[in-house]
């Protein structure tokens, strides 16, 4: 089989078709474009998501807290703790998972995340450190939530640019490849995007804007404005997008000019030859939403940058070239930065 993620047909057909069915307990299960489970706890409710990190190297420990963390913020819900499981293979040294335990302690204090248990060994079947987060928060049944899936019409946000995580994995694990190809000041910048890596900011903020309407469920709960968020990881932007299209049954058209991407992004995608559309990118944040004026305004005045990049239609999956010229969309594939 192919390094990475399943295609969304194996998904179904190995894993998806063979759960059991889920109990009345359970709000929200596995499915494709599904991040996160929603468990029904009375009063309140309990949303949980689980990641590995596989190419991350040595940065392993800061990129596995954001990736869980994300997936929460991506339902409008500010994480609160995780679980934390290091694989890491007989090379690795004492050092090496000091810097990893290290790493995520410091990320998860950033983000105010407790860190409550977790799993470390060394194996001889990884040659690389595999690290699985899987991170959870706990809302009242009054917190606003999204609507669960986009609906046609609804535009398409980006936060941030994108190719964020594939870039400062690059610019960590791979320089000597870039030196003489990159800038060392772009390279540097690249570096730094960990500071990039979170959504949990405009995930809690857009998550929070009640919908205009008011709408409520026959369970009770407020709508946000933002009907579906999803956070951008293997597969890149264009990976990501087509999976909030087809959870929710729909088409969507992406306008590939309007996707902002740093000038580091672009040299080093350019010299190592990855598609920085399809790059990993922990750090940016879709949302679908009718109300793209008022949820970018609240979050430009928090200083998080946004654009629209597309809109949801009721027809098939499509790209909008640079040039103008419009083609198929192709479902997720395996991440760009395994070619490294």
């Amino acid at each position: 089989m192919k390094t990475g993620k399943l295609t969304n047909e194996q998904l179904q057909e190995l894993v998806l078709n063979r759960l059991p069915k889920i109990s009345p307990s359970t709000l929200v299960g596995a499915s494709i474009g599904a991040d996160c489970a929603w468990l029904n706890l009375g009063d309140k409710i309990l949303v949980s998501s689980s990641d590995p990190i596989t190419a991350g190297g040595k940065q392993s420990g800061t990129l596995a807290i954001h990736v869980s963390c994300n997936d929460i913020a991506s339902c409008g819900i500010r994480p609160s703790g995780i679980l934390f499981v290091i694989i890491a293979p007989p090379s690795a040294t004492e050092d090496d998972i000091v810097s990893i335990v290290d790493q995520a302690s410091a990320e998860a204090g950033k983000l105010g995340v407790d860190i409550v248990g977790g799993h470390t060994e060394i194996n001889d079947t990884v040659k690389d450190f595999v690290v699985i987060t899987t991170a959870f928060g706990i809302i009242d049944k009054s917190h606003p939530v999204p609507y669960g899936k986009a609906k046609v019409g609804d535009k398409l946000i980006l936060t941030k640019t994108c190719g964020i995580e594939g870039s400062y994995i690059a610019s960590k694990e791979h320089r000597e490849k870039l030196k003489d190809k990159v800038s060392s000041e772009l390279l540097d910048e690249a570096a730094s995007y960990n500071k990039l890596i979170s959504v949990v900011d405009e995930g809690e903020i857009a998550g929070g804007i009640i919908n205009s309407d008011f709408n409520k469920d026959e369970r009770g709960f407020f709508y946000s404005a933002v009907n579906l968020m999803h956070d951008v990881t293997e597969g890149g932007v264009y990976g990501a997008s087509y999976e909030m299209a087809h959870f929710s049954g729909i088409g969507i058209t992406i306008d590939e000019k309007e996707i902002p991407i740093s000038p580091a992004t672009s040299e080093i995608c350019s010299a190592l030859g990855l598609d920085p559309y399809r790059l990993i990118s922990s750090g940016s944040l879709l949302m679908a939403t009718s109300e793209a004026d008022r949820v970018l305004r609240k979050l430009g005045e928090k200083g998080i940058k946004a654009s629209v990049i597309g809109e949801f239609t009721e027809g098939s999956y499509k790209l909008r070239k640079k040039n103008g010229e419009m083609i198929d969309l192709d479902p997720p594939a395996a991440d760009e930065i395994y070619k490294l």
